[in-house]
């Protein structure tokens, strides 16, 4: 597998999966679970709340898995490791706080583990050690396709907005989402997605001087699909009340473009 030729990469790529994959599939389905060992006694925040912002990183987590299964098929990706090394990293430091209230620390350890794994397996991959040591294409993306650049540019911009507006409004998210109710635990929520846009734009940023990753779009589209679908839904089952116009553009303009990258580059799947 990930034509490595090595057991361990095998093996610390199975743990990155797996921890991914538990994580994803709890937060999407079962939130409750994670809100009841991370309770703090001192706040009661509206669990429809957590609900709503655990089913939007559990998808990142589903979509971190999925990139895992495809290297698995395809080989080991660089561009992956650019997004889910810092991510990680990102999510240990953002989880210390609600870890001193709570008392629980299992998130940091697994998270930590995820990471000293990746880090194995890069190390043992054959790519560069020097992680800034990145090959540059030819052309912005690697493509001479400019609809793929132009949607690859929209993202990284849309992205990058996602980060400097967090700083501007850290709580722009939950005010203006009427279906959301503002406590610390949300705000350190919308605080988790700043930092999984940021993780996003370093992602998207290699890709610029590397060449588009296949394995980074094929995640992008599993992301944005559940996105998509879940605010679909919501729109069904809540007759379109409650919802933030500008969170509905930005999915469906990650869906939309998502798609559209991943056919117009199929080939190189």
């Amino acid at each position: 597998m990930f034509k490595a030729n090595d057991r361990v990469v095998d093996i610390c790529m199975g743990i990155s999966f797996f921890i991914a994959f538990m994580y994803g599939a709890i937060m999407m389905f079962d939130s409750t679970f994670l809100i009841d060992r991370y309770d703090n006694p001192s706040s009661n925040p509206d669990t429809q709340t957590i609900s709503i912002f655990m089913f939007w990183l559990g998808a990142a987590n589903i979509g971190a898995a999925f990139g895992v299964i495809y290297m698995g098929y395809k080989g080991l990706d660089r561009a992956y490791f650019a997004y889910a090394v810092p991510l990680l990293f990102f999510f240990i430091i953002w989880n210390i706080a609600p870890a001193q209230a709570s008392g629980n620390y299992t998130g940091i350890v697994l998270l930590s583990i995820s990471l000293v794994a990746l880090i194995i397996a890069r190390s043992r991959s054959g790519f560069p050690s020097n992680p800034f040591d990145i090959p540059k294409a030819d052309k912005y993306f690697g493509t001479d396709d400019m609809i793929t650049k132009v949607l690859l540019f929209l993202g990284l911009i849309g992205q990058g907005f996602n980060v400097i507006y967090y700083f501007v409004r850290p709580d722009a998210i939950i005010e203006d989402t009427p279906v959301l109710s503002m406590s610390v635990e949300a705000q350190q929520f919308a605080t988790a997605m700043m930092l999984l846009s940021l993780a996003w734009v370093i992602s998207l940023l290699y890709q610029m001087r590397a060449g588009l990753s296949m394995t980074m779009i094929s995640v992008g589209l599993l992301i944005s699909t559940i996105y998509f679908v879940g605010m679909i839904n919501y729109m069904i089952t809540s007759g379109g009340t409650g919802g933030n116009p500008l969170i509905g553009i930005s999915f469906t303009f990650f869906f939309v473009g998502s798609v559209i990258v991943f056919f117009r580059n199929q080939s190189k799947a």
